[in-house]
């Protein structure tokens, strides 16, 4: 070990070895006139020496070769990913003011819409009444899925602020670490997404059949998720929440719009309705209506119209096809997909790291 010692006004004293029991310096200062006459000639035969020293271990020996690592981190992808995993599982552990709070959301959202429309699902006479129903489970929906798209973006926002460190100091590479943090949102969303349908489904009195409550809980789910991971896209493609918030935002009027509730799919232009096909929530909508009463044979009153039956009514209205749930179910994992590897592919390529 080593020893640099100076004094006030930047003048050295000492700089040498400190030796066993720093002997070498209690030596130094033994000697006489160190202080006085010869502490530059001392401090530059320790320099000479050392430097000497420095220039002789850089030259390798005969026969050696160059340091070769295989792979630029010491650990495989797949290490990388659980050891990314683990910690992403501890940090939203520690984390109940982001999980607490948007699992409470949805308790009281759920409760709220259940208030709001209580047994609103055996109030099917007219076509009125149909409409109510479906927009009660479009606004259920699309609440809570806002909601996980605005609370994760500042949590994504401060990991990325750690990773950036952490990937500088080579202890992981982008996509491990973004996969592990698509993964760990996975079951707090099927949680949230357990409670709400429970709730929901039992106070607005949905038809209980396993098959009609499993598709309501499928499409609750991928929408809650692929909502929570659009969240997590705009952070990777913005330098801050605020721009990711502004971004996110100027997408939900369209999202609304298009969705084929305002305006059913028959009703939007040629020309704009490539973007009904393209709107996530388009999905989520056909989901939700032709899983609930595409195979209703009941009638229902339609003004100026003779009486009809609810799944030719939706069909006529909506353009929905009851024979389409195999293909809402497949695009509905695929949006969800979609907006994960892009988030995944964003946080590797861009940087936004200010120093």
């Amino acid at each position: 070990m080593q020893l640099l010692l100076m004094k006030r006004g930047g003048q050295v004293i000492y700089s040498g070895p400190l030796g066993r029991n720093s002997h070498k310096v209690v030596e130094y200062f033994e000697h006489p006139g160190a202080l006085v006459n010869d502490c530059f000639v001392v401090w530059l035969t320790v320099f000479r020496r050392n430097k000497a020293l420095v220039k002789e271990l850089s030259k390798p020996p005969p026969g050696s070769s160059d340091l070769y690592f295989p792979t630029q981190y010491s650990q495989s992808s797949f290490d990388q990913f659980k050891f990314c995993l683990w910690k992403q599982w501890l940090t939203y552990w520690r984390s109940p003011d982001y999980n607490l709070v948007r699992i409470f959301f949805t308790l009281f959202t759920a409760l709220l819409l259940g208030v709001i429309f209580w047994r609103v699902g055996r109030k099917m006479e007219s076509s009125k009444d149909l409409l109510i129903i479906i927009g009660s489970m479009y606004f259920a929906v699309a609440f809570v899925g806002f909601e996980n798209c605005i609370t994760v973006q500042p949590v994504v926002a401060v990991e990325r602020t750690v990773f950036y460190r952490e990937r500088a100091a080579g202890m992981y590479s982008a996509i491990p670490y973004a996969l592990s943090q698509v993964v760990m949102e996975i079951p707090y969303v099927f949680v949230e997404s357990v409670i709400y349908t429970l709730i929901v489904y039992s106070m607005m009195s949905f038809q209980w059949t396993p098959e009609k409550f499993f598709w309501f809980f499928y499409v609750s789910f991928f929408t809650f998720l692929y909502f929570t991971y659009y969240g997590m896209m705009s952070i990777s493609i913005s330098p801050n929440v605020q721009v990711a918030s502004i971004f996110t935002a100027s997408f939900y009027p369209l999202f609304n719009l298009f969705s084929g509730f305002f305006i059913p799919r028959t009703k939007i232009p040629k020309w704009w309705v490539w973007y009904y096909w393209l709107c996530p929530v388009t999905w989520t909508v056909y989901g939700l209506i032709v899983s609930q009463y595409g195979d209703v044979e009941d009638f229902i009153k339609v003004p100026g119209q003779p009486d009809q039956q609810v799944r030719l009514f939706i069909k006529d209205h909506f353009g929905f096809d009851s024979d389409f749930m195999g293909v809402v179910a497949a695009v509905l994992a695929a949006f969800t997909v979609f907006f994960a590897f892009t988030y995944a592919y964003c946080i590797k390529s861009f940087n936004f790291q200010q120093r």
